[in-house]
């Protein structure tokens, strides 16, 4: 059976991907940066026997073409780390100082090379092609566009891609998948309140940026709420309110920051126009000026339904049907793998990293982030069983 070839070859792969993984994390580089992981990627892969080409700088991308040229699917890593001072204390923790593969990207770096090394094996039973890419600068910076740009996704033409994000929320053997929005578009704001300075005994004679910056906050509370259905899928959060450094001074202005993350860029823009709003009545009601820009982030990533469904069905294949979880809510993170799927049909699936001996929830982005490496085989069997199917369908 062919599920068994894929575990056989998925096994004896596994404790090379631990020992790549472990380097990988021992070495963390951040976005367009990442040219001691690229160069193992590329080892990997023309070990394989494979023609790795290069994109965004530090990005990489295989194909492995099967017996007919069929339909190709495509399998993406992220490969960058995070400015993470690392508080852990195994043997492979980051050398590079205040760098650190806290999002899990060493993960999935192994698992696509896993994937890798399975489909090679099956070559001769592809009916289609098998795209593997290996993205840098997932984090903050965009590189999927950059790779897109490119024509990463031409040479053969993608027809659909897969991605994964491992989740210590969700315990080993588990995965998350779900149709339509997955995760978040974010929108990053900053607002400056300019006001009138003067002495704090005499408040009177000033225009106290504050006070005005605090009826905002409170006012942008009440743009999405909860409860409002049309707006359930949003969140306005201000992150940041600077302003003064005296005690008997009241400054001449406040600085604003935050984040608006929605799934529909309607919403987004009903967000911004009522932002804008109340900033023009409170600073004109204190007699204060303001300056509001928001620059617009990744798009959402929205899951195609039929592909999900197929998805499904492969998963199964590797997994028991009662550990893949298909109601969860969508995640207002955000994710550039929506690059990709804006082009083609996508399936992005959370894989479970959460060791079940350990009950403490250790969450992406912290210093002491660290995942259950039997995750890694989980997902080079999934991600294979998915490309052998849709391929082969």
């Amino acid at each position: 059976m062919l599920t068994d070839k894929i575990k056989s070859y998925s096994e004896e792969v596994f404790d090379r991907l631990v020992s790549i993984r472990r380097e990988i994390h021992k070495y963390p580089e951040l976005g367009f940066n990442e040219i001691k992981t690229s160069g193992l990627i590329r080892s990997f892969l023309e070990e394989l026997g494979l023609d790795v080409y290069g994109f965004a700088g530090t990005g990489l991308a295989a194909t492995i073409n099967g017996k007919d040229n069929g339909k190709t699917v495509a399998i993406r890593a992220d490969i960058d780390a995070l400015p993470i001072k690392e508080e852990n204390m195994f043997e492979f923790v980051s050398r590079n100082v205040g760098k650190m593969h806290a999002c899990g990207h060493d993960g999935h770096t192994a698992i696509v090379l896993g994937a890798a090394h399975v489909l090679v094996r099956l070559r001769d039973f592809l009916n289609g092609n098998v795209k593997l890419i290996f993205q840098p600068a997932e984090e903050g910076l965009g590189g999927a566009e950059v790779m897109v740009n490119e024509g990463v996704l031409d040479n053969p033409k993608v027809d659909a891609i897969i991605g994964a994000h491992v989740s210590p929320l969700i315990n080993t053997g588990f995965i998350s998948v779900r149709k339509g929005p997955v995760m978040a578009s974010p929108s990053e704001f900053e607002i400056e309140i300019v006001g009138k300075s003067g002495h704090a005994a005499q408040p009177e004679n000033a225009v106290n940026p504050i006070t005005i910056g605090a009826a905002i906050v409170d006012r942008f509370r009440n743009i999405v709420k909860p409860n409002h259905n049309s707006l359930k899928q949003a969140i306005l959060t201000v992150t940041c309110f600077n302003a003064g450094s005296a005690f008997n001074i009241i400054p001449d202005s406040v600085t604003l920051k935050g984040t608006i993350r929605t799934f529909d860029a309607d919403i987004c823009k009903y967000i911004k126009d009522s932002m804008e709003e109340i900033l023009k009545e409170e600073t004109q009601k204190a007699g204060a000026l303001y300056k509001f820009q928001a620059n617009d982030g990744y798009p959402p990533v929205i899951n195609d339904d039929l592909l999900v469904d197929r998805f499904i069905g492969s998963a199964e294949k590797i997994i028991n049907a009662k550990n893949i979880i298909t109601n969860q809510e969508p995640s207002m993170l955000a994710e550039d793998f929506s690059y990709y799927s804006k082009v083609v049909s996508g399936t992005y699936f959370h894989l479970g990293c959460r060791s079940q001996m350990n009950s403490e929830v250790i969450n992406l982005h912290s210093s002491k982030f660290n995942l259950d490496e039997n995750c890694i085989k989980i997902g080079v069997e999934i991600m294979s069983q998915f490309a052998f199917d849709f391929i082969n369908a």
